[in-house]
């Protein structure tokens, strides 16, 4: 067995065996020992000291029995991979063992029998808080090895004040491209034909588009005012401030002239008629939605931005409460009626469950359950936010429209 030193009395003393652990939970090839040490040390909170009732502390003190590491890899339901050191009271901590959360925290209930109940109720409070924690790093998890090496390399070369300031406008500098001639008998390339949208996508693209539009601007704006404050500061040049000053400018001039082009443009459509009803006429009388499981947003936000979607308020059941969702969960396909489930992030163990070894899973093979939509980030997180909660919408959305266009 080889030791790997994550930092200073950090150890992991089988590291090849902590390698092909995380290779067969991930389902992905045995990663790099030093791409875990590199997310361990650069991204934040991947340290979760444990005592032997399961509960959490971002920092070690006299309780402490085991530091679980974040190894930046999921298993196959979007759950994180540990790796469990145990405290050598000797001020380090030495281990080699993965596993998800409920994995580890059944081997300390192994251990501290008598902790069972509070093991399992501190498991649901460690839950929140590391989805509370991965939502500040710049990389919540490893989707991919290689590009994010790359990405953190890459960053590593700006790690620069102003660079990050200029970054953040997400400005880009398009050069003048201009087309070589076709050389004779040379044939031009046919272009495919783009998917068009029918009226009622489009609707909501535009709007979209003007919201991203507004809250461009005023984030630009916000960089700009902290640019200007590192002006004295930072001593950064006049003529870079104008510079940048110019380019807003430019940039909100422009949106001026899209958010004008698409009136005009809805105003020649205003009379065309309407190919496909709301999503509340889709829903039909009686069909409702149930939005289950933890989120980061509360249901004001996500009323008004089903509302764009031409839902109304009373389409949607809300049980966004974690603990609560352990005993709903069950009770979903012999209860009320519902059309489709979006489903945030849910307790592995639910009320109900019968062979099924997750909720998830049940809800994508359970015959009684009603369609479900997970609420996936783009790293692969199940995560209800504002981002994750549309893509689950329009991907409803373009069910509902397809079972209307089948029967009718």
């Amino acid at each position: 067995m080889q030791e790997f030193i994550i930092d200073n009395g950090i150890v992991i003393d089988d590291i090849e065996g902590a390698m092909e652990g995380i290779a067969k939970l991930s389902g992905k090839q045995m990663p790099s020992p030093q791409t875990i040490k590199r997310f361990i040390t650069n991204e934040k909170s991947t340290k979760f000291y444990i005592d032997d009732k399961c509960s959490c502390k971002m920092q070690p003190d006299r309780d402490t029995v085991y530091l679980w590491l974040d190894s930046g890899f999921t298993n196959c339901y979007g759950d994180p991979i540990m790796i469990s050191l145990l405290n050598n009271r000797g001020g380090g901590y030495t281990g080699h063992i993965c596993g998800t959360m409920d994995f580890l925290a059944g081997s300390i209930g192994n251990y501290f029998p008598h902790n069972r109940k509070n093991i399992t109720r501190n498991l649901g409070s460690l839950r929140v808080k590391y989805d509370n924690k991965v939502s500040g790093r710049d990389h919540a998890h490893i989707t991919d090895e290689q590009e994010y090496l790359i990405k953190t390399s890459n960053e590593a070369s700006s790690n620069t004040v102003m660079a990050d300031l200029i970054k953040g406008l997400n400005i880009t500098f398009t050069e003048a491209c201009i087309e070589p001639e076709l050389e004779a008998g040379q044939e031009t390339v046919k272009e495919e034909p783009r998917i068009q949208m029918n009226k009622f996508e489009e609707k909501i693209t535009m709007e979209l588009l003007f919201d991203m539009m507004d809250e461009r601007d005023a984030y630009i704006d916000e960089l700009l005012g902290i640019i200007e404050k590192l002006n004295t500061e930072n001593k950064l040049t006049k003529e870079k401030m104008q510079e940048l000053e110019a380019k807003n400018a430019e940039y909100k001039r422009a949106f001026v002239d899209i958010r004008a082009n698409m009136s005009e443009q809805q105003e020649e459509k205003k009379e065309e008629p309407v190919e496909i009803s709301g999503g509340h006429d889709l829903l039909g009388k009686k069909g409702r939605i149930l939005v289950l499981g933890a989120a980061s947003l509360d249901e004001k936000t996500m009323s008004g931005i089903a509302k764009q979607y031409g839902f109304e308020k009373k389409d949607f059941v809300y049980e966004i409460d974690y603990e609560k969702v352990k005993s709903m969960a069950g009770r979903v396909s012999y209860g009320e009626r519902f059309a489709a489930i979006i489903l945030g992030a849910c307790p592995h163990k639910v009320s109900m469950l019968g062979d099924y070894s997750s909720f998830v899973e049940k809800c994508k093979n359970d015959e009684n359950l009603p369609d479900t939509y997970e609420t996936r980030t783009n790293s692969g997180e199940l995560k209800l936010t504002k981002e994750s909660f549309r893509k689950a919408l329009e991907a409803m959305m373009r069910d509902l429209m397809e079972k209307k266009q089948i029967a009718g």
